[in-house]
């Protein structure tokens, strides 16, 4: 994945500064580097809360998600334009996410596609300002420090802390309405002390039980945080994804990233089933 700008030149850095104006006005393009062809969404996230945007193909509506279908090999071209004039005169972080649409059999569970997509991480200057505005501080006390080690993010039901986690699950089945467990390992990344998480269900942000819309929380480097998040299964009977996100330094600038492992990275997706 990469981007370009209103004038078609490739954008070769993570910072993007805003010319006058009131919108975040580039171009995606995706290659798809699966073995098959593929459906796909696009999603993107402002400081890692889901946000609506507008495509060439309706410029007057937004959406909140953009479907496409690629070719194994082909690329694809996604003009957007993002409305900043909200947005406060602070950094900003600008999450893309594409992700891979689901298209399982139902009676094959070892024939499921759990494979992710890509995301890529952008921080917006809109203004002389040079840091970002953060609405509240880091989590130290919901978790506890996973004993398995983990590199970005693991979804799965096995709650207890134990030295190795188990497997990863593709289908959970549950109740409409049903309250559904997951357990979710997040972190491991070298000289980095706070990470951010969050959730998605099909194309909706899941909340964390505190209300908001992700977890920041703090972790000794190289070491992953392990809780537990619970959350109502659809009531409407049907096939649902369930996948997660994590972010490393969250709220530094991706110049001041330069040179360092950057942990944009996704978890297995998991079917949930209800019936």
């Amino acid at each position: 994945m990469k981007l370009t700008d209103a004038r078609g030149e490739k954008v070769s850095r993570f910072f993007l500064e805003l010319d006058d104006g009131n919108e975040v006005n580039y171009t995606i393009h995706f290659t798809n580097e699966s073995r098959q062809d593929e459906n796909f969404s696009l999603y993107l996230f402002m400081d890692y809360i889901k946000i609506p945007f507008y495509v060439e193909s309706d410029p007057h509506a937004s959406v909140n998600e953009y479907k496409f279908s690629a070719a194994r090999g082909a690329s694809v071209s996604i003009p957007v334009r993002i409305p900043t004039d909200s947005l406060s005169p602070d950094l900003h972080a600008l999450t893309i996410s594409i992700v891979a649409n689901k298209n399982n059999p139902w009676d094959r569970q070892d024939k499921i596609k759990d494979y992710f997509g890509i995301v890529g991480r952008y921080t917006i200057k809109k203004s002389g300002k040079t840091e970002f505005t953060k609405s509240d501080i880091p989590d130290l006390i919901s978790y506890t420090i996973s004993n398995s080690s983990v590199h970005g993010i693991v979804l799965n039901q096995q709650f207890e802390n134990e030295d190795k986690f188990g497997t990863l699950p593709k289908v959970i089945q549950a109740k409409p309405n049903e309250k559904i467990k997951l357990a979710i390992r997040a972190g491991g990344f070298k000289n980095t002390k706070d990470y951010l998480v969050w959730l998605m269900m099909d194309d909706r942000q899941l909340p964390f039980p505190d209300g908001k819309p992700y977890w920041w929380f703090e972790a000794p480097p190289e070491k992953a945080a392990l809780r537990q998040i619970e959350f109502n299964a659809p009531e409407k009977p049907g096939r649902y994804e369930v996948y997660g996100y994590v972010m490393n330094s969250p709220w530094d600038t991706m110049t001041e990233l330069a040179g360092k492992e950057i942990g944009n990275r996704s978890s297995h997706k998991i079917t949930l089933l209800v019936e």
